[in-house]
C-alpha cells in the first residue's frame, strides 16, 4: 500500500499535470466554408483558428487515398494551409473528426496525437513535422456539419 501512495503522490505532482493547448482566437474563430477538391487558390494562415462548415462525406474528393473507409452520413472537407518556416505543425480540433495532413499527395506521418481530458472545447490535438510550403488539411468521418480547427506552429 506504502507504494502505491508515492506513485499517486508522484505522478499526481503538476510536473505530470496536463496543460491544454490555448490556440490564439479559439474563442472566435473565423468562419469558412470547406473545400470540396483538393485544387484551391485560397489557403489558411498558421496560427489562426477556425471554424470550419463540412460538406457531405460523399461529396469531397480527398487530396490523398487513406487506407479508412468513410463512416455513413458524415461531414468531410479540405483546406489548404501555408506553412511559412519548418518545425511542428499542431492541428487542433473541437471534437473527433479525423485529421490527415496532405503534401503532394501523399498522406504525412503524425509525430503525436493527444486528446486532451476537461479542456474547454478541445477535443484533439494531432502534430506533424513539417517545411515550408503548402499542405492540404483534410477532414474525414466529421460527426457534425462543423468542426473548429486551429494550427500552431512551433
Amino acid at each position: 500500500m506504502r507504494t502505491l501512495a508515492v506513485v499517486v503522490l508522484f505522478f499526481g505532482t503538476p510536473a505530470f499535470a496536463q496543460t491544454c493547448p490555448s490556440p490564439s482566437g479559439w474563442d472566435k474563430p473565423v468562419r469558412h466554408l470547406a473545400a470540396r477538391a483538393p485544387e484551391m487558390r485560397f489557403a489558411l494562415a498558421t496560427g489562426i483558428s477556425t471554424q470550419l462548415e463540412l460538406r457531405a462525406g460523399k461529396d469531397v474528393k480527398l487530396a490523398a487515398a487513406t487506407d479508412r473507409k468513410a463512416k455513413p452520413g458524415t461531414s468531410a472537407g479540405l483546406a489548404a494551409l501555408d506553412v511559412p518556416k519548418p518545425g511542428k505543425l499542431d492541428v487542433i480540433l473541437s471534437n473527433g473528426t479525423y485529421v490527415d495532413l496532405v503534401r503532394d499527395g501523399r498522406v504525412l506521418k503524425s509525430t503525436s496525437f493527444a486528446m486532451p481530458k476537461d479542456c474547454a472545447g478541445i477535443r484533439k490535438s494531432v502534430t506533424y513535422d513539417v517545411v515550408p510550403g503548402r499542405y492540404i488539411v483534410q477532414l474525414t468521418d466529421a460527426p457534425a456539419r462543423s468542426v473548429k480547427m486551429a494550427t500552431v506552429l512551433r
